[in-house]
């Protein structure tokens, strides 16, 4: 998800899983699909790329299959590149392959903010973004090279702020829930 939301804080501003519309997530790695279980009345938004992957055999480092099992009965949205989620530009999932083969970053056009980008795994620490470091870990070292390219250049053109979101301070530089950007 981007990132990973707990039932706890939806039930501290009212909301509860079930009227969630949409489901995304950067990568199907566990450590971003917690508690997607909860949210199988959504619509998943899910890859084609990323799902192939996932799901192959042997399973891959990192994804542990079940923590996305609901996307086998939830209503779901199949996406192969860049998907715009609302339909007018306010919501974005750009595709970043590399990290894993269907990972995407989270582009959202905010009314007083202006552009912010979730960067899901494509950067792990605010050290990788400034020296391009490429994570071993990462399935294909070219496309995370080709993503990462594309996606300064957008940040550049729109002046985006972007959030490295395993990196503590940018985590941190964010309004504390439930309080939010605007």
């Amino acid at each position: 998800m981007f990132p990973a939301v707990s039932r706890r804080p939806l039930k501290t501003i009212d909301i509860s899983p079930s009227e969630i519309t949409f489901l995304a997530f950067s990568h199907l790695h566990f450590d971003h699909t917690g508690n997607a279980y909860a949210f199988d009345s959504s619509t998943w938004i899910l890859n084609k790329d990323e799902i192939a992957w996932a799901e192959a055999t042997p399973t891959p480092l990192g994804v542990a299959p079940d923590s996305f099992a609901a996307s086998r009965t939830a209503k779901t949205q199949m996406i192969d590149g860049d998907y715009d989620v609302f339909g007018d530009g306010s919501v974005r999932i750009l595709k970043t392959p590399g990290h894993t083969p269907g990972h995407g970053v989270l582009e959202v056009k905010l009314r007083k903010s202006g552009v912010v980008i979730l960067s899901g795994d494509l950067y792990h620490s605010r050290a990788n973004r400034k020296f391009k470091r490429v994570p071993r870990l990462n399935v294909e070292r070219a496309d995370t090279l080709a993503s990462i390219d594309r996606v300064e250049k957008i940040v550049k053109n729109t002046r985006a702020r972007f959030i490295v979101q395993h990196d503590v301070d940018d985590f941190a530089s964010l309004p504390r829930f439930p309080a939010f950007l605007e």
